[in-house]
């Protein structure tokens, strides 16, 4: 099951003439990339999100609970996956710009593959992916708020504490506490 259309995958390469008897390759073919990329998605979801897939009770229902900007991300990874293979594919016919067209095509699938598959371009994993969010509600929300705040405290007044500060913490500098 592709994640695009062939027409999306097509647009990709506004001078390839689709549609006639000569049509080269045939959309059959384009339809075979398509759901070669997504099955390389769908290998990556499995591992990654194997605990919200199993939650779902299957792969099936997982991807039709997913939002919309989930299912958008994935029609655009595999858009530009089966383009690159597409790319390549036309250059066969002489068509040499879609060699080049192709190349931009696989390094941004490369990118959004490794992000959705939390790896770096060596291949390394990471801590977390740029889409996490979008596929598994508890993966880990990163922020740039600070996660902890407080007063060093040397050249704080020994009368000021935490909450006058605005600050939540449990203890400050000279809370005396159990005494």
């Amino acid at each position: 099951m592709a994640y695009t259309t062939i027409a999306n995958v097509a647009s990709m390469f506004p001078t390839w003439g689709r549609g006639t008897a000569q049509q080269k390759p045939p959309d059959a073919f384009v339809q075979q990339l398509n759901d070669d990329v997504a099955g390389e998605i769908g290998a990556v979801l499995n591992r990654r999100f194997a605990a919200a897939i199993a939650s779902a009770t299957s792969f099936s229902a997982y991807l039709a609970g997913l939002a919309v900007d989930g299912t958008n991300i994935l029609e655009k990874i595999n858009r530009y996956g089966a383009a690159a293979q597409l790319g390549e594919v036309l250059a066969t016919f002489g068509v040499a710009s879609a060699r080049e067209l192709g190349k931009v095509f696989r390094e941004n699938y490369l990118e959004m593959l490794n992000e959705l598959d939390a790896r770096d371009a060596n291949g390394r994993p990471l801590a977390s992916g740029r889409y996490d969010k979008q596929f598994d509600s508890l993966a880990r929300t990163e922020t740039p708020r600070p996660a902890f705040q407080a007063i060093a405290g040397g050249e704080q007044d020994a009368r000021q504490t935490s909450t006058d500060a605005g600050l939540s913490n449990a203890f400050g500098k000279f809370d005396k506490r159990g005494t």
